[in-house]
């Protein structure tokens, strides 16, 4: 199913967004579809949605024959690990992504072996097939760039924090930026944006530089994988920033307490069930943001973080 944004037509009348259905739900995975000469599409999901992706672009006219990039903000397999099934299938495909992830794109056993670790037996049923990326496929980024795909114009920010090979796309035709999981993870009809938070790579003074670097863009929305277009930026990116430290000091005073992995990952669950109270989140939509970004592995993440730094 496609999803039309909801700022006027003459803002972006040619980004549309297709709801994915991951697990047959709506609003988990989005991968956003730029129209033009040259038609891209920014983190195509894993390999388990791409019949839903399919339908999608079928609804616009479209089918991957017509795709000519693939533009990954990260390569965790929510948002990345349908690409090299789709370059296998469709090889005129190029795909950009950070340089720190290009690598994994092209061989990614090492990310296979790290998510395992995190998802164990769920793998084929969450993610389905990964495959290798041609590196003759790849453009590596490094932030700074600015891509030319037909008459559009992208510029492209580095955006860890989330992820060490994170970056944003920002459209200055719209002044939309394509921000993956660097602010968190906001579902349609509630205002709360919600730390995701996975290991292994964390690192909380670099997202908050990257949460500076939005700012300072002054985009007109975020377009966010999960889900959909944030209308105030600027309010979605300091309430979210509040969360993330707020998320980070009860992870650390829990390793500092001395508490058992299941007691810390309790503190923090509550904390953010509290949160999503105090915005009036639906519960079948707090049942979703647990699927998006799981409590245990948040905790993970920043229990990871605290302990690289060795000061806890």
């Amino acid at each position: 199913m496609t999803t039309e944004l909801t700022l006027p037509e003459d803002i972006h009348p040619d980004i549309r967004l297709i709801d994915d259905q991951f697990l047959g739900l709506p609003h988990l995975i989005g991968t956003y579809v730029l129209l033009g000469d040259e038609p891209a599409l920014v983190d195509p999901g894993p390999s388990t949605t791409i019949a839903g992706l399919e339908a999608g672009l079928a609804a616009d006219g479209l089918s991957f024959d017509d795709i000519r990039a693939l533009l990954l903000t990260h390569i965790h397999l929510d948002h990345a690990g349908a690409t090299g099934t789709l370059v296998t299938r469709y090889p005129h495909l190029r795909v950009y992504v950070h340089q720190v992830g290009a690598p994994h794109v092209i061989d990614p056993e090492r990310l296979i072996r790290s998510a395992t670790r995190l998802y164990g037996d769920d793998m084929d049923r969450l993610w389905g097939e990964i495959r290798p990326v041609p590196e003759s496929n790849v453009t590596a980024l490094s932030g700074g760039e600015t891509l030319n795909l037909g008459r559009r114009m992208l510029h492209v920010y580095d955006t860890p924090g989330h992820a060490s090979h994170h970056v944003t796309y920002f459209d200055p035709a719209s002044a939309a930026a394509f921000v993956g999981d660097v602010t968190g993870v906001r579902f349609p009809d509630t205002n709360y944006a919600r730390p995701a938070t996975p290991p292994p790579d964390i690192d909380l003074e670099a997202w908050h530089d990257s949460l500076d670097t939005l700012l300072e863009l002054d985009p007109s929305q975020l377009l966010l994988t999960h889900f959909g277009p944030g209308l105030k930026p600027e309010v979605h990116i300091e309430s979210f920033r509040e969360r993330l430290t707020r998320w980070a000091q009860v992870a650390r005073e829990g390793l500092e307490d001395g508490e058992s992995e299941s007691v810390q990952i309790n503190q923090l669950r509550t904390v953010a069930e509290a949160e999503l109270d105090a915005a009036n989140v639906e519960d079948e939509v707090k049942e979703s943001y647990e699927l998006a970004t799981p409590i245990d592995q948040s905790w993970q993440g920043l229990a990871r973080y605290w302990r690289k730094r060795a000061d806890v």
